[in-house]
């Protein structure tokens, strides 16, 4: 039957026993979804899961594919499993929403895309925190141009973990597990919401480095970008500090934007910069600058925002949700930093895949 025919969604989980679950968990008790599947390799805590969902349990994911024949898939397994399990379930006739990072490399992004378009099935990716109220208002802000042309943009991320996060799971920060470390993993959520705001760069040049942790991959990358329309930025994300969570700044010629953690602080100034460098006869003064009112919506940037704008695009043809295409930037731009600082060069996007390709080979291969 098809979704856009039925009344609520027939829903498979592949990888049940991922400690992410739990994020899930309140969106899979909305009306529209119908859990009736769950598998993993785990039989021991997939089956409690199952259980615990009162829904179907199965060892082997393709077996659950061919005897439930679900209208959504949900893939909760590490980052190097996700392209072959999402590529199969959209051939399988399945929609499919994937934890973050939708892969390891673009390459492997663009042929889940394609996939999709090829079967018509719509690939979301969960992004959560586009939905914060401050992250949806300030987009509200950019698109109608309050800040006027932007200028700079700084974000500073910390995601504090010890070295036993790393030892909780051996494909953890490993080449072949997840692609990368900091890079590919926690900041996968600041790359996507740099993307959400402001689109993707054009040029990159960025630093990977292991500070503290005892990994294959980067705890620190450092990063310097550029947008095509000549706005500048700074990343630095770390797992390898203490300091506050976020912090994102977007300087425009008319004002700026300070964005937290549940909080958003905007002003607007009396006259484009562009306008008072040309005018003005103070020679070392600012154009006056006054706080801009918001009203921030209710949310919480949680799973249930996700799936209801995933079901809103399988049953009504919604576009508001991250879909595949929009985390190809995401994965793009994580990418870029990695072959920058391995290469020691500045890179340009789009991206060569091919080269990329080859070097997270070879790193795989060490």
């Amino acid at each position: 039957m098809e979704a856009s025919q039925a009344q609520r969604l027939r829903h498979a989980i592949i990888g049940v026993g991922a400690g992410i679950l739990n994020g899930h968990r309140p969106a899979l008790a909305l009306p529209i979804v119908d859990l009736v599947a769950a598998s993993d390799i785990n039989t021991t805590i997939g089956e409690q899961r199952a259980d615990e969902l009162q829904c179907a349990f199965y060892a082997d994911y393709r077996q659950m594919l061919a005897e439930t024949q679900p209208d959504v898939v949900v893939i909760l397994t590490p980052p190097f499993l996700h392209a072959s399990m999402v590529i199969e379930s959209l051939r399988a006739g399945c929609h499919v929403l994937v934890e973050k990072p939708i892969a390891l490399q673009v390459a492997e992004a663009d042929e889940m895309v394609a996939t999709a378009h090829r079967y018509k099935r719509v690939l979301g990716v969960v992004f959560q925190q586009r939905y914060r109220p401050e992250i949806m208002a300030a987009r509200k802000l950019l698109q109608k141009g309050v800040l006027g042309k932007i200028q700079r943009v700084e974000l500073i991320a910390v995601w504090t973990r010890p070295s036993f996060y790393y030892q909780m799971a051996p494909w953890r920060a490993t080449w072949s597990g997840e692609g990368g470390g900091i890079v590919t993993n926690q900041a996968s959520h600041n790359l996507d919401l740099l993307c959400h705001l402001l689109g993707s760069p054009r040029r990159v040049f960025a630093w990977t480095r292991n500070l503290l942790h005892q990994i294959e991959t980067e705890d620190t990358v450092q990063a310097m970008l550029e947008w095509q329309d000549g706005a500048l930025g700074m990343v630095h994300i770390s797992s390898a500090e203490a300091d506050d969570p976020e912090h994102l700044k977007i300087i425009g010629t008319r004002g700026s934007l300070e964005i937290g953690r549940g909080k958003l602080l905007a002003h607007t100034l009396d006259l484009d910069m562009s306008e008072y460098a040309l005018t003005s006869r103070e020679p070392y003064a600012q154009p006056v600058h006054h706080p801009y009112a918001i009203t921030l919506e209710q949310g919480q940037g949680n799973h249930i925002a996700v799936y209801h704008d995933f079901h809103d695009a399988i049953l009504h043809g919604s576009s508001d949700y991250a879909d595949g295409v929009q985390a190809c930037q995401e994965l793009e731009l994580a990418n870029a930093m990695i072959y920058s600082s391995r290469c020691h060069c500045e890179v340009e996007l789009p991206l060569n895949r091919q080269h990329y390709s080859s070097l997270l080979k070879d790193l795989q291969a060490q």
